[in-house]
């Protein structure tokens, strides 16, 4: 049996046999081995981490913020609403009536088509609306998936604990996490390692993932962030900052100075953090 013969069989009665792993982390640490053997290429282990983080994430962390939603006026005639869809090129609009805490479903693309070239477009937008999905932002990203796949709808608008609208979220939110972004919007990844959440540089600065967890950054600078309900640092900077910010935007959190170095639409992507320790924090 050739060398690669028996790494494939090795792996394989790891996962299978006796050894197999009991928990996410004994996963991991299989994936890990297999990756440093090349029987994964890179490409599947970025998808396969991808799933580990769809697995610990929650609407609230990948959602597209309320001030960032594209919306179409349920007053608009279907002319309007074509020019609107020509304009952003999406594919589903919530319909609204009064704001966005009033939606009346959504509006698909596809369903104005057969009235764009009618001389009579006296229809309503809303007599065209599809149903509205509502979910909480409290809700995990991987039970969000799994419900898109079994009631085939592809977006979801998004509430807080009160009730109002949030944000939004779409099945291809959720599958970049895995696939990768789609746009190629953030060539900038390339300053931090993809094995490392958290890396000193020289000035004495931080360039830090956004979807590193609170634990893991309280962990590291020995400190304990206020207790928000959010998992991740990227969450952590959105609730502070009350929407998402944009590239060098700038939000302090005790001690912490958090900088936005790389954001898409809907992502807090990487972040340069400074700390002012004339600021007294909790540590742990």
């Amino acid at each position: 049996m050739d060398s690669s013969r028996s790494q494939h069989s090795s792996f394989l009665q790891r996962l299978f046999n006796r050894n197999k792993p009991n928990t996410k982390n004994e996963l991991a640490m299989v994936i890990e081995d297999a990756s440093k053997r090349h029987i994964i290429d890179e490409d599947t282990i970025e998808m396969l981490n991808g799933v580990f983080d769809i697995a610990k994430l929650r609407i609230a962390d990948i959602m597209i913020p309320r001030v960032n939603m594209i919306t179409i006026d349920s007053k608009c005639t279907i002319a309007q609403a074509i020019e609107q869809i020509a304009k952003y090129g999406h594919s589903r609009y919530p319909l609204v009536s009064e704001d966005k805490d009033h939606i009346d479903g959504i509006i698909m693309a596809k369903d104005l088509l057969p009235y764009a070239l009618k001389q009579d477009q006296d229809i309503s937008l809303k007599s065209l609306a599809r149903p509205v999905t509502v979910v909480p932002e409290s809700k995990r990203v991987d039970s969000m998936l799994k419900e898109f796949q079994e009631s085939r709808f592809h977006m979801a608008l998004v509430v807080d604990e009160f009730g109002g609208i949030c944000g939004l979220v779409t099945i291809e939110d959720i599958l970049e996490l895995i696939v990768g972004d789609i746009d190629d919007e953030y060539d900038e990844d390339d300053d931090i390692k993809d094995d490392k959440n958290i890396v000193a540089q020289a000035n004495g600065n931080y360039i830090v993932k956004g979807l590193t967890s609170i634990e893991e950054f309280n962990e590291f600078f020995n400190t304990v962030l206020p207790p928000v309900d959010v998992d991740t640092i990227a969450g952590m900077v959105i609730h502070a900052s009350g929407h998402l910010p944009q590239k060098d935007e700038i939000v302090k959190i005790g001690k912490f100075i958090f900088k936005v170095t790389t954001v898409t639409k809907r992502q807090v992507h990487l972040l340069q953090v400074s700390i002012d320790n004339s600021v007294e924090m909790e540590e742990e």
